[in-house]
């Protein structure tokens, strides 16, 4: 209820695509298809640490980890925001005071629940004729007397009607209560991380997942022929990637021109 009040509707389809695409896409098919992304990288040396050493270098990170981390940084400015806007709306409630539970009546003339009076009665008033007179014992007897609310005066025809409740997408509970600044902040902080992410991953991965990995570096004696377990599956996935971090980025992007 929270995220709804205090977001945007582009905030809101961002959030649908982070958890969507974004944490289903990585838990679930990530996790299927990159299971064996070390232990199915085979490379034509029988050198002991140059499968290792190759490996290194054709994945210094892996996908799913950096996909992972990726998820964690990019979802962390939208949780501050949110702790924020909680705590400080907490704060404005506790300031303005509580409403007791007594009936208080309005200038109107309405009037609030009042919670039953509990009258106490001696025992002495209740006692039956098997009672002895030895038993000096008094048990209070408590009942609840609810006390029956007046009549709802009928309203005037000539006050106006209430309006009705305007729905809006945010923006303005956003602005009435401060946190216009915040949530400006906060997207800024996500549009930026989400450019570095998307430029990491370009210079970590590329476009696609070459099926032979030319590898020379020590211990191997010489150039190395190392080979990708499915690289074509592994390319359709990591273009999927590219295209959910592209969307997320023009989200960002058309919330801070709407």
């Amino acid at each position: 209820e929270e995220i709804h009040n205090h977001s945007t509707f582009v905030g809101k389809l961002w959030l649908t695509v982070l958890i969507v695409f974004r944490i289903v896409l990585t838990a679930v098919g990530g996790e299927s298809i990159y299971y064996d992304e070390q232990s199915k990288f085979v490379c034509n040396s029988g050198q002991p640490g140059c499968e290792n050493v190759c490996y290194d270098a054709f994945a210094p990170l892996s996908h799913v980890r950096f996909w992972v981390f990726q998820i964690i940084l990019v979802a962390m400015p939208s949780l501050i925001y949110m702790g924020y806007a909680v705590n400080k709306i907490a704060r404005l409630d506790e300031s303005k005071g509580g409403v007791g539970s007594a009936a208080v009546r309005t200038g109107g003339g309405s009037y609030t629940h009042r919670k039953p009076r509990k009258i106490c009665f001696g025992a002495r008033q209740h006692k039956s004729i098997e009672e002895t007179e030895e038993d000096q014992e008094d048990d209070p007897m408590i009942y609840e007397v609810p006390e029956i609310e007046p009549p709802k005066r009928p309203r005037d025809p000539l006050q106006p009607m209430p309006r009705p409740k305007i729905r809006h997408d945010g923006r303005k509970r956003i602005r009435d209560e401060g946190l216009m600044r915040v949530y400006v902040m906060q997207l800024v902080t996500r549009t930026v991380l989400e450019a570095g992410f998307l430029a990491g991953q370009y210079l970590l991965y590329g476009f696609r997942v070459k099926p032979v990995f030319v590898c020379s570096g020590k211990p191997c004696p010489h150039s190395v022929d190392c080979f990708v377990s499915r690289p074509t599956e592994k390319t359709i996935f990591l273009r999927i990637m590219y295209g959910v971090t592209v969307l997320c980025l023009t989200l960002n992007v058309w919330e801070m021109l709407h």
